[in-house]
C-alpha cells in the first residue's frame, strides 16, 4: 500500500471487518508503535470477528513484534486441527525467529501438537533440523529442536536417530557416486549400496523422512541407479514393510537447495485444497519433497510417469514441433476407448490446474524435461528452482516467454485433433473458474509467502516478490474481468512459438548427450477395433438422388462389406465438413479433390454435385484402408463411433448444452448503477455461407441509438467455428433497461455470419446463457 492508502485505511479502521479487509493490513497501516497507537491497535483487535483462523497467520510475520498481538494470533491458530496445522508448519517454523523465548505461545502450541500427532512431530523435527543451517538463528533453532526431543520421548527419538543415520549414509553414497569417474560410477554405486543393506539388517525397519506413514525394511539393489544430470542424484528403491510387492522409489539429491521446491509444492497443495473445498477436483498430482540439510534432500518419484521430453524424443527429431505427439503417445498406451477417454479427462483437468498454479507463482525454466505425464493422463510439473518470474535470460531476452505452458499439441489432444473443438471452450472455462476460486483466497497465499521472506530462499526475499504474486492474482478485479484477463493469457501461451523452439533445442541437446533418437513407437490398432472395422467397413457409398428443399439433402445408399445395406441423408455442408476433418486428421495423406462450392450460372447445380460427390466417394472408399475405415468416415455413413465400445462414457463436457448443433453465442449480462456490462464468452457452430470456418468478430449496438454511438467491436478470432473470446463490453449511463435492445452482429471480414436481438428488460442478469444466432439482422 502507498503511504496515502495506509493513512486512509487507518483513519477508517473501525469501519473495516473480515468482509471488506484483512486484519494484518489494517494493523499494518498504523503510523507508529507508540503507546497510544498500540492501544488503538488492541482496540481494533478486540472488536475484530475472525471468520477463519487462517486470517491470523499474517499477524505472526516480522511486521508484528508486539507479544499481545502475536498471542491473539496463536489463540486463533489453536482452532486448527492437527492435519490443518500440518499444512502450514513450514511458515510457523520460520516465524519462530520472531519469538522471544521457549515460553512463547507459538512454541508451546507447536510442542503441544507434536505430542498429539506423530505427523506433526516428525515434520517439525525435520523442519527444525533443516533450519539449523541458518547461520544467524542456528543456536535458537538448536534450542527448539532440543525442546522437541525432550518432549518426544525415547521411542520417537530412536526413530529420529534411525532416519538421521539413513540420510547420512545416502549423503555419503551420493558424494562418492558424483566424485567417481564415468567408467567406475556404476561399480561405486553397487559397492556403496551394501552399506544400506547392512543398515537395514541392523535396524530391521525405518520410517521414511518424506512421510512417517511409510515404513521401509530394505532396498532392492537391482532397481537402484543414478541420473546422468550434473549432480548425479540417486534413485533408491525401498522395500515397503507394509506391502512387500510395492516398492517405494525416491530420489536423493545433493547440490540442490530443495527448500524452494518444498515451498512451491506446499502452496500448490494449498490451492488444490481450496479447489476441493469448492467441489472442484483438478486431478492434481503433487509429489512430496523434503530438504534434509544444506543442499540435499529427498524427492518422491511418481510411478508410471514419463517426461514430455522423452515422449518428444520417441517421436523423432522434430517431435516437439508435431501437433499429434501427445495424442499418439496416449493412444499407444490405451487400447480401450473408455480408458483413452479417461486419460483425456485426467489431462484436461490436471493441465488446467497446472496452468493456473504455475501462472500465479510465476514458475520459470519450463522445458519438456520439467513436465511429466502419467500413463493415466495426469500432467504435472517438476523442478521449481526458479519462480516468481525470475526467468533465465540470454542477454536481455527471457528464456520463458509464455505466461505458462499450454501448447498447441496439448490443445490438439484435448480436442482430439479438432474433432471436439468445443472442448477448448470448456478448458478455458475450467481454467478461469479455478483461477477465480483461488483469487478469493489471495490474502492467505500472500501471507504464506510473506512468512517465508526471511527463510533465505534465493528468489523470495523482498516485497517486490510478493507484489509479483499479487499482480498475478489481481484481487481487485471482478470475476468477469479476471476471466477476460486469464483467457488472454491462455491465448498468449497457445500462440507462443518460442516454447516449442525451446523444447526442440532441449530435445536436440539431450539427443546429442544420450545418442540418436529412438525410432517412434509403432502406432498400434487395438484388436477389438480391427475386428469391428472388418464387420463395419464400407464397400461403397452412392448418392441416389436429392430432395429439393431450401437446403437440399442427398440420399446416400451405403453398402457394407458384410452386404448390409443402409440409407442416410446428408447435406453438401456435411460432406464439406467431413472432408475438412479428414484434412486435419490426415495432413500427410493425399485426399481426393472435393467438389467446389461455387458453380457457373444457368447450370443444373444439384445434378452436377451428385456426379462430383459420387466421384469423390468412390475415390475416398477405394483408396487408403486407413482413410476408408477411419472413425470419422464410419460414423458419418453408419451413425456409429468407437465410443460405443466404451464401458463407461467418460465425457469431459462441462457445458450440458454443448451438443446443440445450431449457431449460438454465449453471453453474461450484468447491470448495476446505470452500468451495463456484457461479456461475450464463446460462439459455437458458426460458418460462412460456403461452409468454411469464419474469422469472426462481434459488433454490439445498444438500441435505440439515434446518434449511432453505441457500436462496440471485439477482436477477431481467426478461422474458427467455435471461437472463445471472454471479452467485456461496457455501456455507462444506461438509466434503465426497459425498452432497450442489445443487437449483436457476427461478421467475418465484412461478410455477415449471424445476428441476435436481445430484449434487455427480460434478461436474467449475471447468468451465462446461450442465444441462438439468426441468419439475418432484424
Amino acid at each position: 500500500l502507498s503511504e496515502q492508502q495506509r493513512r486512509i485505511l487507518w483513519f477508517y479502521r473501525y469501519y473495516c471487518d473480515n468482509q471488506n479487509c484483512s486484519l494484518p493490513l489494517v494493523l499494518g497501516s498504523a503510523p507508529s508503535w507508540d503507546q497510544m497507537t498500540v492501544s488503538e491497535m488492541y482496540a481494533v483487535l478486540r472488536r475484530w470477528r475472525f471468520s477463519n483462523p487462517l486470517e491470523a497467520l499474517g499477524l505472526l510475520t516480522f511486521s508484528f513484534p508486539d507479544q499481545d498481538i502475536r498471542r491473539a494470533a496463536v489463540q486463533q491458530i489453536e482452532n486448527l486441527s492437527n492435519d490443518e496445522l500440518l499444512e502450514y508448519l513450514p511458515q510457523l517454523v520460520q516465524v519462530l525467529k520472531f519469538e522471544w523465548s521457549l515460553e512463547s505461545p507459538l512454541v508451546k502450541l507447536l510442542l503441544d501438537r507434536s505430542l498429539q500427532s506423530i505427523q506433526v512431530a516428525h515434520q517439525l523435527y525435520w523442519l527444525l533440523k533443516n533450519a539449523e543451517n541458518e547461520v544467524h538463528f542456528k543456536i535458537w533453532y538448536q534450542k527448539l529442536l532440543a525442546a522437541l526431543q525432550f518432549c518426544a520421548g525415547k521411542t520417537l527419538n530412536n526413530e529420529f536417530s534411525k532416519e538421521g543415520k539413513l540420510i547420512r549414509i545416502l549423503e555419503d553414497i551420493a558424494k562418492k557416486v558424483k566424485a567417481a569417474s564415468d567408467p567406475k560410477r556404476k561399480e561405486v554405486l553397487k559397492v556403496e549400496l551394501n552399506r544400506l543393506q547392512r543398515f537395514f539388517q541392523e535396524v530391521k525397519v525405518c520410517r521414511l523422512p518424506l512421510n512417517p506413514a511409510l515404513l521401509v525394511q530394505g532396498i532392492e539393489a537391482d532397481s537402484c541407479s543414478y541420473f546422468t544430470s550434473n549432480a548425479f542424484p540417486l534413485k533408491i528403491s525401498f522395500i515397503n514393510a507394509n506391502a512387500p510387492n510395492g516398492n517405494i522409489n525416491v530420489i536423493f539429491k545433493i547440490g540442490d537447495d530443495l527448500r524452494q521446491d518444498m515451498l512451491v509444492l506446499q502452496i500448490i497443495r494449498v490451492m488444490d485444497s481450496i479447489w476441493l473445498q469448492e467441489g472442484l477436483d483438478m486431478q492434481m498430482i503433487i509429489y512430496r519433497c523434503l530438504s534434509t540439510g544444506k543442499g540435499q534432500g529427498l524427492v518422491q518419484m511418481v510411478p508410471d510417469a514419463t517426461t514430455l521430453a522423452k515422449i518428444h524424443r520417441e517421436s523423432g527429431l522434430i517431435g516437439p514441433l508435431k501437433e499429434n505427439t501427445i495424442k499418439k503417445w496416449f493412444r499407444h498406451h490405451h487400447s480401450l476407448e473408455s480408458s483413452y477417454q479417461e486419460a483425456i479427462r485426467n489431462f484436461f483437468y490436471s493441465c488446467a490446474g497446472w496452468c493456473v498454479v504455475t501462472f500465479i507463482l510465476g514458475v520459470c525454466d519450463r522445458h519438456s524435461d520439467n513436465i511429466m505425464l502419467t500413463n493415466a493422463g495426469h500432467m504435472f510439473h517438476i523442478d521449481f528452482g526458479r519462480f516468481l518470474g525470475h526467468a533465465q535470460t540470454f542477454g536481455s531476452i527471457k528464456r520463458d516467454r509464455a505466461p505458462f505452458i499450454f501448447t498447441s499439441e496439448m490443445e490438439y489432444f484435448i480436442t482430439e485433433g479438432g474433432k471436439n473443438p468445443q472442448r477448448f471452450q470448456e478448458f478455458v472455462e475450467l481454467c478461469c473458474r479455478a483461477y477465480n476460486i483461488v483469487r478469493k483466497h489471495s490474502q492467505l497465499l500472500l501471507n504464506l509467502l510473506e512468512m517465508m521472506l526471511h527463510a533465505g530462499l534465493p528468489e523470495l526475499n523482498s516485497i517486490q516478490d510478493l507484489k509479483y504474486v499479487y499482480d498475478n492474482l489481481r484481487p481487485q478485479d471482478s470475476d468477469l474481468q479476471a476471466t477476460s484477463y486469464f483467457t488472454r493469457k491462455i491465448k498468449e501461451s497457445l500462440e507462443c512459438f518460442p516454447v516449442k523452439l525451446n523444447n526442440l533445442i532441449h530435445t536436440l541437446v539431450q539427443m546429442s548427450v544420450t545418442g540418436s533418437a529412438k525410432p517412434p513407437a509403432p502406432e498400434t490398432v487395438p484388436q477389438e477395433w480391427m475386428m469391428l472395422d472388418a464387420e463395419k467397413s464400407i464397400k461403397r457409398a452412392t448418392i441416389l438422388g436429392f430432395n429439393k428443399k431450401p437446403d437440399p439433402l442427398y440420399l446416400v445408399q451405403v453398402v457394407q462389406t458384410c452386404n448390409v445395406v443402409t440409407f442416410v441423408e446428408k447435406s453438401f455442408d456435411q460432406f464439406s465438413k467431413l472432408h475438412s476433418h479428414l484434412q486435419k486428421q490426415f495432413p500427410s495423406h493425399a485426399l481426393p479433390e472435393f467438389p467446389h462450392s461455387w458453380h457457373l450460372p444457368f447450370t443444373d447445380l444439384e445434378h452436377k454435385r451428385v456426379q462430383d460427390l459420387n466421384l469423390y466417394l468412390k475415390q475416398l472408399l477405394s483408396g487408403s484402408r486407413k482413410l476408408a475405415n477411419n472413425e470419422l468416415v464410419l460414423s458419418f455413413f453408419l451413425n456409429w463411433s468407437k465410443n460405443t465400445l466404451a464401458e463407461d462414457s467418460s465425457s469431459v463436457t462441462l457445458d450440458p448444452q454443448s451438443t446443440d448443433h445450431k449457431p449460438g453465442v454465449q453471453l453474461v449480462i450484468s447491470y448495476e448503477s446505470t452500468r451495463l456490462t456484457i461479456m461475450l464468452k464463446h460462439m459455437r457452430n458458426i460458418h460462412l455461407p460456403d461452409g468454411s470456418a469464419p474469422s469472426a468478430h462481434a459488433e454490439f449496438y445498444l438500441l435505440p441509438d439515434p446518434y449511432e454511438v453505441s457500436r462496440r467491436k471485439t477482436r477477431t478470432a481467426s478461422k474458427c467455428s467455435d471461437p472463445t473470446y471472454n471479452e467485456i463490453v461496457v455501456y455507462n449511463k444506461v438509466t434503465e433497461l426497459k425498452g432497450r435492445v442489445l443487437k449483436l452482429v457476427v461478421k467475418s471480414k465484412g461478410t455477415f455470419v449471424g445476428a441476435v436481438n436481445i430484449q434487455l428488460s427480460g434478461v436474467q442478469l449475471n447468468e451465462e446463457k446461450w442465444y441462438a444466432l439468426g441468419n439475418s439482422v432484424i
